[in-house]
């Protein structure tokens, strides 16, 4: 548990590096320093069962008043600097931290492969299908390049990623309850890519 933290830690840490580098572009000063160190309390936190997300409450709410009182003097923009921080923080370690929740639980390092697998899979059925056979835009104001025929594609490849993983990894698990989780990681993941690419096109990011 203690080396997967870490690698969590890392992962999450360079997305929050980034995520600062994004919101740079938009002209929102967020506070890099405060965040990522927020970050780190709030995985620690997760990989102690979440027993203290009050009291990091607390902590991120004095902690980004007193780098804005510290570092800035323009009250103007204090809430776009406090909000986007805060905002990047449960974003990215927030949403990240569920990985050491599922570790801790029972066969959860199988669980956290399948979750993997099943949107894996989605992402690369939508890709491949979408790139060659799209052509009704998903949501063209936002992401321009993703499709109908790619988002069916996406959730079709999520629910065989279900069947595989009710059959060869999870089989005490009715295989119609693994079909439902797949189809609902894939939804949500869909709409994850889309919230990305919103705060891509809002920074001007292509990639990211």
């Amino acid at each position: 548990p203690t080396v997967f933290l870490f690698f969590v830690a890392a992962i999450i840490l360079m997305g929050v590096h980034e995520y600062f580098s994004i919101i740079d572009h938009i002209g929102i000063g967020g506070f890099r320093i405060s965040g990522i160190a927020l970050s780190c309390l709030l995985l620690l936190s997760f990989h102690f069962n979440g027993n203290f997300m009050l009291e990091w409450g607390l902590v991120a709410s004095v902690t980004l008043f007193a780098a804005w009182f510290l570092q800035e003097d323009n009250v103007k923009v204090a809430i776009d600097q406090i909000s986007f921080t805060l905002f990047g923080i449960l974003y990215v370690a927030g949403l990240g931290g569920y990985y050491l929740l599922i570790r801790n639980l029972e066969d959860g390092g199988r669980l956290i492969f399948c979750l993997l697998l099943i949107v894996w899979l989605g992402d690369i059925a939508a890709y491949y299908w979408g790139k060659h056979f799209g052509v009704r835009p998903l949501a063209p104001v936002v992401s321009p390049n993703k499709t109908m025929e790619g988002a069916i594609a996406g959730l079709t490849g999520n629910l065989i990623a279900g069947v595989i993983v009710g059959y060869f990894f999870l089989d005490h698990i009715a295989i119609v309850h693994c079909l439902l989780v797949a189809l609902i990681c894939g939804t949500i993941g869909q709409f994850g890519d889309l919230a990305e690419s919103l705060l891509k096109r809002h920074a001007g990011f292509k990639d990211s």
